[in-house]
């Protein structure tokens, strides 16, 4: 029992591995956005393309925050994944493993919001442009 609980901890580091390699990623992207977004508004004179910008720089703060709160809890979690493997022999606390699978979840829902939103500023950008 204690190797299938082994290979389950490694699992989750791969895991969090993966999620802070998204997490970055989209942080990027987001800057991306953001200075095409800037670069774009220098040449709005319609009222309501600017208000199209406003809410684009709003939602892109907002999904920046939220992955660096992801970010920092992922960071917490792998702390208390080591914790509870250095006091429990290799095993994993209910409490840890609720947190865990909390972040996976808030995770995918995070990185669906933040690809509908690039698709939407793609949409947008595509009929201000043209």
């Amino acid at each position: 029992m204690a190797q299938h609980v082994l290979s389950h901890v490694s699992h989750i580091g791969v895991e969090h591995n993966d999620w802070l390699r998204g997490i970055a990623f989209y942080l990027d992207e987001i800057k991306i956005l953001e200075h095409r977004l800037s670069e774009l508004s220098q040449f709005l004179e319609n009222g309501e393309s600017k208000i199209q910008v406003e809410h684009f720089q709003n939602v892109f703060i907002v999904h920046r925050d939220n992955l660096e709160r992801l970010q920092s809890d992922i960071q917490t979690n792998l702390q208390h994944i080591q914790h509870d493997v250095d006091q429990m022999a290799n095993h994993l606390s209910n409490r840890t493993m609720a947190e865990h699978d909390a972040m996976r979840d808030r995770y995918v829902h995070l990185i669906k919001a933040l690809q509908e939103v690039r698709h939407d500023f793609g949409r947008f950008f595509v009929t201000v442009v043209a």
